[in-house]
């Protein structure tokens, strides 16, 4: 669950939810200047998907008794978090191996920095013991993906060629990743043009406000040129990426369920959600404004 912040009011967005959104922004992902992924299908639905074992966690609301809310996504414990992404990364492979592959990286990808760097650990492990927990799912998975890439590598390209398409896919997974939890918290608020400032830190809170950001280096094609992508709001609805990795513009709506910003048990929380207080955001992904 991804907890946002308002004046006098907690908007609640599912991990499934954003991960909708993450599958629109893969499926129209592609220019003159980008590279759609390929095969679309199997790239598409590892984005849609990467959040899936967080389906029937997200429907029990999982709570913060301290702060007397429900707790927000990155607060979790690494000993929940461990069975319920692996649950997800199987129900995704069932699906599609290479879909499965990719999201099986992702979860690795959180407890090593999204693979930015040797060494890099993840905000999860806050002791000794959960980092060892986190380096024993990493060892397994990469244990893993080596069956399952010798399934879905075919005879159609070398494997030099196949691991740098996979490592590419796996880069924009974390773009549409990032770029659907911005449209999911960003306040629809023009950003100030400076400063440029990375994204991601930011949600380890729940109060955002609108700022202009910088999205993970991404390649044009894999292998290629790699660039950073801004994105900023620019009026109201409205979020400009640049450069602009679409061929139009993408509208994307986000349905959030929004609960009052006051001390709550979990019981009555669960009740006045199912009550059914919800809306939904709208945004269009443009390109820049000249």
């Amino acid at each position: 669950m991804i907890v946002n912040r308002l004046p006098g009011e907690l908007e609640l967005i599912d991990q499934v939810e954003h991960g909708r959104v993450a599958g629109i922004l893969a499926e129209a992902w592609g220019n003159t200047r980008f590279t759609a992924p390929s095969p679309v299908p199997a790239v598409s639905l590892a984005a849609a998907k990467h959040d899936e074992g967080w389906r029937a966690i997200d429907g029990a609301l999982l709570f913060d008794e301290l702060e007397k809310r429900p707790l927000h996504f990155l607060d979790i414990d690494v000993e929940s978090h461990i069975p319920l992404y692996r649950a997800g990364v199987e129900r995704v492979s069932m699906l599609d191996a290479y879909a499965g592959l990719l999201v099986g990286m992702h979860w690795s990808g959180i407890y090593r920095g999204r693979w930015q760097r040797p060494g890099a650990g993840s905000r999860l492990a806050r002791t000794e013991e959960t980092r060892r927990l986190q380096s024993e799912v990493v060892r397994a998975e990469e244990e893993r993906w080596i069956g399952v890439r010798e399934q879905v590598w075919t005879e159609q390209e070398p494997r030099a060629v196949f691991e740098t398409r996979l490592w590419h896919h796996f880069e924009l997974l974390q773009v549409w990743d990032l770029l659907s939890l911005f449209l999911c918290v960003v306040p629809d608020q023009p950003s100030p043009l400076e400063p440029v400032v990375p994204w991601g830190p930011q949600l380890s809170g729940i109060d955002h406000r609108s700022e202009t950001v910088r999205l993970p280096t991404i390649g044009r094609t894999p292998g290629g040129e790699r660039l950073d992508l801004v994105a900023r709001v620019v009026g109201e609805g409205r979020i400009s990426l640049d450069p602009f990795p679409f061929a139009a513009p993408v509208t994307v709506e986000v349905e959030v369920q929004v609960l009052p910003d006051r001390g709550w048990t979990q019981a009555e929380a669960i009740d006045h959600l199912r009550r059914g207080s919800r809306r939904t955001k709208r945004w269009q992904v443009v390109p820049p404004v000249a």
